[in-house]
């Protein structure tokens, strides 16, 4: 009795045993080394991913794709980005990986040039091929997020408010409220004010980042015709959004109120 009862034991150690060593088998997918590298310049900025696949029985040729996706903030969802091999079927160099079972294929894939601000994240599709072309089966991993901020400055005109010269009323005042609302400074640029054929320039040695400054100009009396000021008229800053760089002021009749709308 003692012979039979060491005997199933023996048999449950072996069996414990051997389903460690299928648990202990290395997987057949995984994703590594999410590298997420945010920088000034946008060409700098990067996101990449390592793959790593074995074959399956029976597996005649390995495939990954690579999907990138982004979202500007939370209220977005996520796009898919388009450029290069991203989002088709890649396979090895050597074309017979994959037909061994101890073959390991590892294939770092790395974006770059990303828009920001954003959230990217990879998708990753994983596919064994048979000797027919047949799927024998497939997998998608999903990587971890890569928070890319823009760090680059934003010039705005914010506001141009449009005043009485004491003792000239052939003349106003235009006051510019000038901001950076970018996360860094921006270097030297100049701020130029134009009221028809009038053109006066003012040359500024920077501006600090979520700082913001006042320029005064004078010029006609702003009735029927138009003024506009321009942070940064030659481009001489990086800025990552133009748009709001300048002010169209139109100015009431009556009562010199300006009315501002975006121009740029």
């Amino acid at each position: 009795m003692k012979r039979f009862v060491l005997a199933v034991l023996c048999v449950l150690a072996a069996g414990v045993i051997a389903s460690s060593a299928v648990s202990a088998s290395p997987p057949r997918t995984q994703l590594r080394t999410l590298q997420c590298v945010t920088a000034l310049d946008p060409p700098s900025r990067a996101i990449s991913i390592t793959a790593v696949m074995r074959p399956v029985s029976a597996t005649s040729k390995m495939q990954l794709r690579f999907q990138l996706y982004a979202r500007p903030d939370s209220s977005h969802p996520y796009t898919r980005v388009h450029g290069g091999d991203l989002n088709t079927w890649v396979t090895p160099n050597n074309p017979t990986l994959g037909q061994r079972s101890a073959d390991v294929w590892t294939l770092i894939k790395q974006v770059v040039d990303l828009k920001a601000p954003a959230t990217y994240r990879f998708r990753v599709s994983y596919r064994w091929l048979g000797s027919h072309g047949q799927v024998l089966g497939s997998m998608v991993r999903t990587s971890q997020t890569c928070y890319q901020p823009e760090l680059r400055p934003d010039l705005q005109v914010r506001t141009v408010h449009v005043e009485a010269v004491t003792g000239d009323t052939s003349q106003n005042a235009y006051l510019a409220v000038i901001r950076n609302a970018g996360a860094t400074a921006a270097g030297p640029f100049e701020v130029q004010f134009i009221d028809g054929q009038l053109v006066k320039t003012r040359s500024l040695s920077g501006l600090a980042a979520h700082t913001t400054i006042r320029e005064r100009f004078t010029g006609p009396v702003c009735s029927t015709g138009t003024a506009t000021v321009t942070a940064d008229p030659v481009d001489a800053v990086d800025d990552y959004n133009r748009t709001n760089n300048s002010l169209h002021v139109t100015c009431s009749e009556t009562t010199n109120t300006s009315l501002h709308s975006r121009v740029r």
